[in-house]
């Protein structure tokens, strides 16, 4: 079995979906790339979402190769999004759909995701994300602190979910927590205008003003960017409750286990099923409090997320549903 696959290599979606589970599959060979190449010898291409250019399908016809799409979100945006103009002006969502609807294959994340693709494409199926603990940059390991660190990490998208921290994070500054925590930023970008002001205020938001002791991590390549967690004790997730939002995947939450860091989530898709004695839903106050001042309940909690996790989003389990799929392709 050879495949290609086509992303960017900035792409976190890219390399979580396919650059990752890829590599480390059972294949003749592949070659991850964000060109199609000239000279081609592929059995399958695996793309995310969409491939920019229209001329994959006639490429298709040329080569004879298996087409698999795969989406980890909803192709439509909620009117407050970032990008929800560009995509209208685009014609994204319409782009995404002829991909899906075109796919001799397409993966994604969970059944809700699977319900909307069904509609489209009834060749699809549920490959849900995974991390593969223990391998390449996913160790175990964290650095020390005196501090309690408080850690949140995204893009500027997620401004309106941050902001559900606001006012939780003032209630830190004003108890007796204030000097017990420092609030870890994950993430942060400044390559234009637009970066600096919505990042500065998400800056706000997690730090309390920065009034809070804090720290920010410049946003990493995917190859490096666990390297933030080594900075953390307790991973906030805020999510706003939203239709967008509910497509999502959990993989914040399997990105915190594998270095058995406890965390706290909006009590919302895509993170609802999980047990309440693995993760601690909402409350913010009341359980940021519990997490910060017991370091056997952090460790405690931790371990048992890392443990449900690595049973219930075993990598290599998805990773050979995923390679079997490829291969019934081919037969």
């Amino acid at each position: 079995m050879k495949i290609l696959v086509l992303t960017q290599s900035f792409s976190g979606c890219g390399y979580h979906r396919m650059m990752l589970p890829v590599s480390l599959m059972q294949k003749e060979k592949a070659r991850i790339t964000d060109v199609f190449p000239e000279e081609f010898d592929y059995d399958i291409v695996n793309i995310n979402r969409l491939w920019p250019k229209d001329d994959i399908f006639e490429l298709r016809k040329k080569h004879g190769f298996k087409l698999v799409v795969d989406v980890d979100d909803f192709w439509i945006l909620d009117n407050y999004h970032l990008d929800f103009d560009t995509y209208n002006e685009h014609l994204i969502d319409t782009k995404i759909i002829k991909h899906l609807k075109e796919a001799d294959l397409v993966t994604c994340t969970h059944e809700r995701l699977a319900e909307k693709v069904y509609y489209h494409n009834k060749n699809v199926e549920i490959l849900p994300n995974a991390i593969a603990y223990g391998q390449n940059q996913f160790t175990s390991e964290r650095n020390e602190s005196d501090l309690v660190r408080l850690f949140w990490a995204g893009g500027i998208s997620h401004e309106e979910d941050l902001k559900i921290l606001r006012p939780v994070m003032k209630r830190v500054l004003n108890s007796d927590l204030k000097d017990k925590v420092k609030t870890v930023l994950g993430g942060y970008s400044d390559s234009n205008i637009r970066e600096q002001t919505i990042w500065k205020k998400m800056a706000s938001y997690f730090t309390a003003d920065a009034l809070l002791p804090n720290m920010a991590y410049r946003g990493l390549p995917v190859f490096e960017y666990y390297k933030m967690y080594m900075e953390s004790d307790i991973k906030l997730i805020p999510l706003r409750k939203s239709t967008f939002n509910g497509y999502k995947s959990n993989l914040k939450i399997l990105e915190a286990a594998g270095k058995g860091i406890p965390v706290i989530v909006s009590k919302t898709n895509p993170y609802l099923g999980f047990p309440e004695d693995i993760v601690y839903y909402e409350n913010w106050d009341k359980n940021i409090r519990a997490l910060v001042e017991d370091a056997d309940l952090r460790k405690e909690k931790g371990r048992a997320l890392f443990e449900y996790c690595s049973k219930k989003f075993n990598f290599d389990e998805i990773n050979n549903k995923r390679r079997e799929l490829f291969l019934s392709l081919l037969t």
